[in-house]
């Protein structure tokens, strides 16, 4: 039986959902006499009305979907399991750390990539133990290089701030970025495509607990959540690429 092209592009979305499943971020806390433009950066949003549509609609998978999914999930695999899952997924997203780092002239922080990756794929069973964790870096390593920051560090401009069904927050800068990045994922080249979308589906219930966590801490400290949601991931995305 082929599979159809829906079947791939659903394919292609789980992976990509898993590729940016830590696109929340903590509302940095603010003292009475902070700047707010300083903390808030700006952010071009042009299609704020299209965004907040797809928000809400995110915000509702969120409660109704995600939610239950990783209580049940959290029912029946024990954290040592979760924990152990979580390291081998991060093992396999050594290629586009790996290149990205390449691509930003960090050779060696490239090189410490290509030693924790040999160390916890021999040592680490896999990945599942994450061995090299102890072991002091020359360098200090991004565990999350990804394309868009190398486009940012390049000096390519973020682009109108963009929220995806399913997907998150974004920029067109991030959302190109993540294109690339699916082609550098082992994940997406399984065949045939039932197993890559199970070992995707698998990581995003592994990351679901930790999604939600940020997601909810946001909400909370946040009097008008939209704009708490643009206003972090912006800022955080810009403290990446300043590193």
């Amino acid at each position: 039986m082929s599979v159809t092209p829906f079947f791939r592009v659903s394919a292609a979305l789980l992976m990509l959902l898993c590729m940016n499943a830590a696109s929340f971020a903590a509302i940095p806390s603010l003292d009475d006499d902070d700047d707010l433009d300083a903390v808030f950066p700006t952010v071009a949003d042009p299609l704020e009305a299209w965004n907040r549509a797809v928000f809400s609609f995110n915000d509702f998978v969120f409660e109704y979907g995600a939610r239950p999914a990783a209580k049940g999930y959290a029912a029946v695999v024990p954290q040592c399991v979760r924990a152990g899952l979580k390291n081998v997924f991060h093992n396999l997203g050594f290629p586009a750390r790996f290149v990205n780092n390449l691509l930003q002239g960090k050779g060696m922080a490239a090189g410490v990539e290509m030693s924790r990756f040999v160390l916890n794929t021999t040592a680490g069973l896999g990945g599942f133990f994450d061995v090299a964790q102890d072991k002091k870096s020359i360098v200090p390593v991004d565990d999350d290089e990804d394309l868009g920051q190398t486009f940012g560090v390049w000096g390519i401009g973020e682009g109108p701030y963009i929220v995806w069904p399913l997907l998150g927050p974004g920029t067109l800068r991030d959302s190109i970025g993540r294109g690339g990045d699916f082609f550098l994922s082992p994940l997406t080249y399984v065949r045939p495509f039932e197993v890559g979308i199970g070992i995707s589906s698998v990581r995003i219930f592994n990351e679901l607990d930790e999604i939600l966590d940020l997601y909810d801490s946001l909400k909370r400290s946040a009097v008008e959540p939209y704009s708490a949601v643009r206003d972090a991931y912006v800022q955080y995305r810009r403290a990446k690429i300043d590193k």
